[in-house]
């Protein structure tokens, strides 16, 4: 399904962006990072619509990607905020905590039973979720639980994604407009800190803040986000949030091989558990539609 081949390629790019934002972050804080992606990553985009400006219908897409945009910002504003305090790895798979609410949220507001195969591969995700932050929360700290509120929001993001999809003929496009709206929204942290007085610097900066902030402007915004937009147009709300889930043990293996972090014989389980979830609910999704088909 190249559905399923989209979101994964979304998700080894927001699997990087862990990496990328922890570069970033040792030169600006959470919050400049997080305008300064969408303000680059929109200088991009809106140039992009001037080739497609007779088929866009502004208003439509502008009233679809306010409530995204708003969602959107909040996630990567506590997801951000939460990699000043605690690890990548860690980060990466609090964050799949969503695979645990959207199925909850399409179970409830559609009034859809979902397949008992696919609530086991959600529990079975849960189950790895937990191994990775550690049972006994022994060891959870503010970062972990702004990640768990970046989690929250995340859920409400893919899940409204999935409403609004069958309206979006043109998901790059629709991708745009969200970014422009985040942009705007998160428009007061230029004045955060010192944003202007570093980006006046900018040559001064590492060559790893720099890719990372190109990463996460380009690769995890401008490109993954458009990617997610598309594919969900074609999966279910359960199924995306469940795919998603790659992206945990993308930061783990980009945090691992690049910044040198450790992982237990546990939360490796609490990995393992997760990537066997969202193959086989991958695997159920093809067979389910294969019959349909």
């Amino acid at each position: 399904m190249i559905a399923v081949g989209e979101l994964v390629f979304a998700s080894s790019l927001w699997g990087f962006g862990f990496v990328a934002a922890v570069w970033a972050l040792r030169v600006i804080d959470a919050f400049e990072l997080t305008f300064l992606r969408f303000a680059l990553a929109a200088m991009v985009g809106l140039p992009m619509l001037y080739f497609n400006v007779s088929k866009i219908p502004f208003k439509r897409f502008l009233r679809l990607s306010l409530i995204p945009a708003l969602l959107l910002s909040g996630t990567l504003i506590f997801q951000t905020w939460g990699l000043q305090y605690t690890t990548a790895t860690k980060c990466g798979f609090i964050t799949t905590l969503y695979v645990v609410m959207v199925p909850m949220m399409e179970s409830v507001h559609m009034r859809r039973n979902l397949q008992p195969s696919i609530w086991l591969c959600v529990l079975t995700a849960f189950l790895g979720t937990l191994l990775i932050v550690n049972v006994g929360l022994t060891g959870f700290n503010i970062g972990d639980g702004l990640t768990l509120i970046c989690a929250i929001l995340a859920a409400f993001q893919i899940y409204y994604i999935g409403l609004i999809s069958p309206e979006i003929k043109l998901p790059f496009t629709f991708n745009v407009f969200q970014v422009v709206w985040s942009a705007l929204i998160c428009s007061p942290f230029l004045f955060h800190g010192n944003l202007i007085e570093e980006l006046w610097n900018v040559r001064h900066w590492p060559g790893t803040a720099i890719v990372g902030v190109g990463s996460l402007a380009f690769g995890s915004t401008v490109i993954a986000f458009s990617l997610q937009v598309k594919a969900q147009a074609k999966l279910s709300p359960t199924i995306s949030s469940l795919l998603f889930l790659l992206e945990s043990p993308f930061a783990m293996l980009f945090a691992l091989t690049i910044l040198g972090e450790k992982l237990g014989w546990m939360e490796s389980i609490g990995a393992g558990l997760i990537l066997t979830a969202a193959v086989g609910a991958t695997w159920i999704e093809a067979n389910r539609k294969k019959k349909k088909g």
